[in-house]
C-alpha cells in the first residue's frame, strides 16, 4: 500500500474507527507509527502519527504535509457500454492503474437493464486501487443512461468496431467500447468514426478497454 486515504486528510486530528479502523488494523499498525495519507483531492501527501491507538480506533495526529506528484497528468477519456457488474467491477482497478482520467459507463441496446451500478461501491473500488499504485488521483465516473445522452456530449467519439478502419489511437478522441454483442446498427448510424483493431479475434469489453488504454498511455 503506498497511501491511506481519507477524506479528511490534511486536518490536525483524525479519529478512525468502524470501518475506517478495521482497514488500518488489517496491517496491524502499531502506537507512534508513521504514516502517509492522502485525500486524492489535491497534489499534497500527508504524514501522520499513530497515538491513543485501542481495539476499536485510533487517533492520527498531523505531522507534515508534501507537494508529491509524481504521475503524469493524462487526460485520457474512454466510453464503456455498461457490461457485467461483476466483470465491470474488476476492470476498474485496470485503468484506474494505467491512469484513465475518466471511464464513461453507458447504457446501449445490447446492455442488460437489470444490473444496477452502485456509483459508492465502484468508487471504493477506484479508491482502493489508488493506495495500492500511488495513483494520487481517482479515476472519474460517468454514467448515461441512453447512447444519445452520451452522443449529446460526445457526438466526436470514435465507435471500437469490426467495420472500422484500423488505424493509429488518438490522446485528444473518445473511444467507445460495445458491450459483449457490439453496437446495435442503429447505434452504428448514429457515430460518424470507427476504428477496428489489429485482431482477427473477437475480443470481450473488458479486454478491449484495458488494451486501447495501454496502447494510448503506456
Amino acid at each position: 500500500m503506498q497511501f491511506l486515504y481519507h477524506q479528511k486528510a490534511g486536518e490536525e486530528i483524525l479519529k478512525l474507527k468502524g470501518e475506517e479502523f478495521s482497514h488500518l488494523k488489517a496491517r496491524r499498525v502499531k502506537e507512534n507509527e508513521i504514516l502517509t495519507l492522502r485525500n486524492l483531492e489535491d497534489e499534497f501527501a500527508y504524514v501522520y502519527k499513530i497515538s491513543n491507538l485501542e481495539r476499536h480506533s485510533c487517533e492520527l495526529h498531523f505531522l507534515s504535509k508534501e507537494n508529491k506528484t509524481t504521475h503524469k497528468n493524462f487526460t485520457l477519456n474512454l466510453a464503456l457500454a455498461v457490461i457485467d457488474i461483476k466483470i465491470l467491477e474488476k476492470t476498474l482497478p485496470f485503468l484506474n492503474e494505467l491512469g484513465v482520467e475518466t471511464l464513461h459507463l453507458v447504457f446501449t441496446d445490447f446492455s442488460q437493464r437489470n444490473f444496477k451500478i452502485d456509483i459508492d461501491r465502484l468508487e471504493k473500488i477506484i479508491i482502493a486501487s489508488c493506495e495500492q499504485c500511488g495513483r494520487e488521483s481517482k479515476m472519474k465516473i460517468q454514467i448515461y443512461n441512453h447512447i444519445k445522452d452520451f452522443y449529446e456530449k460526445f457526438s466526436e467519439a470514435v465507435l471500437v468496431d469490426f467495420e472500422g478502419e484500423v488505424k493509429e489511437f488518438d490522446l485528444n478522441k473518445i473511444y467507445f467500447v460495445g458491450p459483449e454483442g457490439g453496437f446495435s446498427q442503429s447505434e452504428k448510424q448514429i457515430f460518424k468514426e470507427k476504428i477496428g483493431l489489429k485482431t482477427p479475434n473477437i475480443l470481450k469489453s473488458q479486454t478491449a478497454v484495458i488494451s486501447i488504454a495501454s496502447k494510448i498511455l503506456l
